[in-house]
């Protein structure tokens, strides 16, 4: 079994992805667990271990192309983030997610593929940003109509076929109570390559990262899981500092359901820590109504099928913290959404 992972990892994977008990007992068992581990990111780590049934070692051959797109894709995308931070070397950038993890938590970049390097600058520098990106050669793109909203909280570009995403929040504002005065002032230095860069320290990045999966209402890629065990793993009491800072920020329900899905699917993740910061994180009345009509049960964790819109808004506003995060992030969203209609009409988009 590979260090990096618990040992419920390929088991549970297993059950989710491809259904029925470790190890695949049949090729075709062995080529579906392949292609959700290429799904959801995983498939380098599958790769990368030298202990596999028979089965799957041999379906593991017959695709021994994909290390070598694994690796040129990790090529790339180091390559473009370490573009970014050279861009911004006179004004560092703090990288998140997958632009912060494959360069400090995973022991080599290609077990942790990037879909986008995503970055964050302070509020008042987003334009100054996003005009060095574009003198740059990056070009600007437009998915929905909110983002075209000049208070939205990122704003996504094209470097070729990659995307790079600059954030000057985590999330919209009104959805939680986040200090990023706070959040700047604790970050630590990072190295990409030759090029200095921060990141967000330890306590901030399991916060986050608990949020980062609560917004897709956690309908997430596996990897996001192994990123969060490799997180919690740093250090002692790692789980109990976020859930202060979560209740600080107001995204207790986030980090709750992280930690508790993560639980459910990986037995392995319930370490007294993370028990214990559940139970402070939430009352329990809470955590039972998360768990039992909130929270997408494990088996749905590897489906491709789309939640439908109303279970997918349901779980966005259960989990925000209080009636009043959720009425102020409804008009929010409103009003972003006519004005980025109307930043749109100005143009002639």
């Amino acid at each position: 079994m590979n260090p990096l992972l618990p040992r419920s990892f390929w088991p549970s994977v297993h059950r989710v992805l491809a259904g029925g008990q470790w190890p695949p007992d049949s090729p075709e068992a062995a080529r579906r667990l392949i292609e959700g581990c290429g799904r959801h990111g995983i498939l380098p780590l599958l790769l990368a271990e030298d202990d596999l049934p028979p089965t799957l070692k041999r379906a593991l051959d017959a695709a021994a192309g994909w290390r070598r797109i694994l690796e040129m894709r990790a090529a790339r995308f180091h390559e473009a983030t370490e573009a970014v931070c050279g861009l911004f070397a006179d004004d560092p950038v703090l990288l998140i997610k997958g632009a912060d993890y494959a360069h400090r938590i995973y022991p080599n970049l290609v077990l942790r593929p990037m879909q986008d390097v995503d970055f964050l600058v302070p509020a008042d520098r987003l334009d100054q940003a996003c005009d060095r990106l574009a003198r740059a050669g990056l070009r600007r793109v437009l998915f929905t109509p909110v983002q075209a909203d000049p208070a939205y909280h990122e704003r996504i570009f094209a470097m070729g076929k990659l995307v790079v995403e600059v954030h000057d929040a985590f999330i919209q504002r009104p959805r939680h109570r986040i200090d990023y005065e706070e959040v700047w002032r604790r970050r630590v230095p990072l190295a990409v390559g030759a090029q200095p860069c921060f990141r967000l320290d330890d306590v901030d990045a399991v916060a986050y990262h608990a949020l980062s999966m609560a917004i897709d209402e956690f309908r997430v890629r596996l990897i996001r899981y192994v990123d969060l065990w490799l997180l919690l793993r740093q250090r002692e009491g790692l789980a109990l500092a976020a859930a202060e800072r979560a209740r600080e920020w107001q995204s207790a329900r986030s980090l709750y359901g992280a930690l508790s899905l993560a639980c459910r699917v990986f037995p392995d993740f319930r370490s007294e820590d993370v028990r214990e910061a559940m139970a402070r994180v939430v009352p329990a009345p809470t955590a039972r109504l998360l768990d039992r009509l909130v929270l997408p049960p494990p088996s749905a964790l590897g489906r491709r099928s789309p939640t439908p819109p109303v279970v997918r808004y349901w779980r966005k506003a259960a989990l925000m913290d209080g009636t009043g995060r959720r009425l102020a992030f409804a008009l929010f969203h409103a009003r972003a959404v006519a004005r980025g209609w109307s930043w749109r009409a100005k143009r002639g988009r």
